[in-house]
């Protein structure tokens, strides 16, 4: 499609009239260079930009080092609020040379701006900016640059002398991304340059990684579909990952080493999916984004509204705390501030877990830990909330009466979670938090649902929600920005009828003589 001598001029020639290095042309079995020269790549994005004004806007975000400007592409239709809109983020970081990475975002840009009916829909329920040359120097050269990796958490590590840099770091935080998908892949220096490709993961960056597997197999199973196959990555080369306890052995783990790239930046700050991609046929670069766009307008299984799934803060492996809001903008304002808090955020648990009960306890701030969580035994602690003004005491102490002990404790307890500090503490929690429970009972019904012993009505916004989903029953404490600007303890108790039996010791029950095992 781009690579098209009517649409992009190839630059097949080894002279340099303006200084950029150009390949020499291969031999006709390996076939000539195919990448298109930046210029066409700015007549194409001003030709769009006149031609679908409505829904394109075409913005220099800074100059490069040697003059050239550093576009940003943002495409949704105006005709929907902003407010319902997830926000996107694509870019081609290493293109830099990787050519492939800048023609698979033009490929995505001519669809979303095709009428298509799915990028229809998109683009009324997205807010997408893409950054397909984000380094037009080293684009010219066929160097990968410096704009992918040269970074730190606060952005790039030499903001004077990487103006590329700080306009990709600008976009990051003007739309606060939920989904950051950098496109990566080969120098198109020669018609038969092939690789495989892979979705979601960056083979030398342990740490760059989309956090839902499931996101990166569909983004594969979409490629696939049309006869793309992809590289699994440590799943294919049968290697755990690395640790610093494992570095005795570390011939024998997964290549890749946690490091900080611009796309740890928008985790760190946003907590941003990331998704690094190699692609080497922009068609298959497309068939997985297309997916991974898709998921955007979808529900995500074990979420309650559509949109990428990215509300979760902070969880035990049991519970949660997430976002709070109705709409995207609320809830992507909420999980920011959750996000940057969550050093403030401790949460535990009644230890051992009970069928038909659970406590749920939340923190949000490193004083309300110290004063109501330091006795963590349940009775201790329900005692303790006595001199809470707003807590019903007696019901939860009642709630908690006769809990037995487990294997993890002596008594009864709280198993708290959460790295909090008092030098970490931000101040009250402004936009909102949710208390997402997990029953793992899918047929659960709820009895009785409290908190801080006061019975909680359904709301979406000041009260609790209930759905079904991965074979749990999913109920979800909204608390109000109102609210979470005043208090700092909250104390879920729920009790429930499973709606299910089940049992133990089947199947093997008799030992060698026929008698049945039993510890009565």
């Amino acid at each position: 499609m781009y690579s098209s001598a009517e649409e992009f001029p190839v630059l097949f020639s080894n002279n340099s009239s303006n200084g950029v290095n150009r390949m020499k042309d291969s031999t006709n079995f390996f076939g000539p260079p195919i990448w298109p020269p930046f210029e066409a790549l700015q007549d194409v994005l001003k030709r769009w930009s006149a031609e679908h004004s409505e829904l394109m806007d075409l913005q220099v975000r800074g100059q490069s080092r040697e003059g050239r400007p550093v576009y940003a592409i943002r495409l949704t239709d105006p005709n929907t609020n902003d407010k319902h809109k997830e926000n996107v983020f694509i870019s081609a970081l290493h293109s830099g040379g990787e050519r492939t990475g800048t023609a698979t975002v033009f490929y995505l840009m001519e669809w979303m701006l095709s009428g298509d009916p799915l990028s229809a829909e998109i683009l009324r329920t997205q807010n997408i900016i893409c950054m397909p040359v984000p380094n037009p120097d080293d684009y010219l050269r066929g160097d990968l640059g410096y704009v992918y990796s040269e970074w730190n958490l606060k952005g790039p590590k030499d903001p004077e002398h990487m103006p590329e840099g700080m306009a990709v770091k600008e976009v990051m935080d003007e739309l606060q991304p939920d989904v950051h998908a950098d496109i990566h892949g080969l120098t198109m220096n020669f018609t038969k340059y092939i690789m495989l490709e892979n979705s979601g993961s960056s083979y030398s960056n342990l740490g760059l990684r989309c956090y839902h597997r499931d996101i990166i197999r569909q983004m594969d199973a979409a490629a696939l579909a049309e006869g793309y196959p992809s590289d699994r990555q440590e799943s294919d080369s049968e290697r755990i990952y690395w640790g610093p306890e494992l570095e005795e052995m570390s011939a024998k783990v997964w290549i890749g080493r946690p490091r900080v790239f611009a796309a740890t930046y928008c985790y760190n700050l946003f907590h941003s999916i990331l998704s690094a991609v190699e692609v080497s046929w922009e068609r298959s670069g497309f068939l997985r984004h297309r997916r991974l766009l898709e998921i955007g307008n979808e529900l995500w299984p074990g979420e309650y509204y559509p949109g990428y799934p990215n509300r979760v803060i902070l969880s035990n492996g049991y519970h949660m705390v997430t976002a709070w809001g109705k709409t995207a903008s609320d809830r992507r304002r909420s999980r920011i501030e959750l996000w940057n808090r969550v050093g403030q955020i401790a949460c535990g648990m009644a230890d051992p877990m009970c069928e038909g009960r659970i406590v749920y306890v939340c923190t949000t701030s490193s004083q309300a830990r110290s004063k109501w969580l330091g006795d963590v035994t349940l009775d201790g602690f329900a005692g303790h909330l006595a001199d809470h003004p707003q807590a019903d005491h007696e019901s939860i102490k009642d709630f908690v009466a006769g809990w037995p002990a487990g294997q993890n404790h002596p008594k009864a307890w709280l198993a708290l979670f959460g790295e909090q500090s008092s030098s970490k503490d931000l101040g009250p929690v402004q936009h909102g938090l949710a208390l997402r429970l997990r029953i793992p009972f899918t047929k659960a019904q709820i009895t009785d649902l409290r908190l801080n012993g006061h019975p909680v009505p359904a709301s979406e916004t000041d009260g609790f929600m209930e759905w079904k989903a991965r074979g749990y029953t999913y109920v979800q404490i909204n608390i109000p920005p109102g609210r979470s600007q005043t208090e700092d303890l909250y104390v879920v108790t729920c009790a429930y009828e499973p709606g299910d039996v089940r049992t133990h010791w089947e199947g093997w029950k008799e030992n060698s003589d026929g008698a049945i095992l039993s510890n009565q």
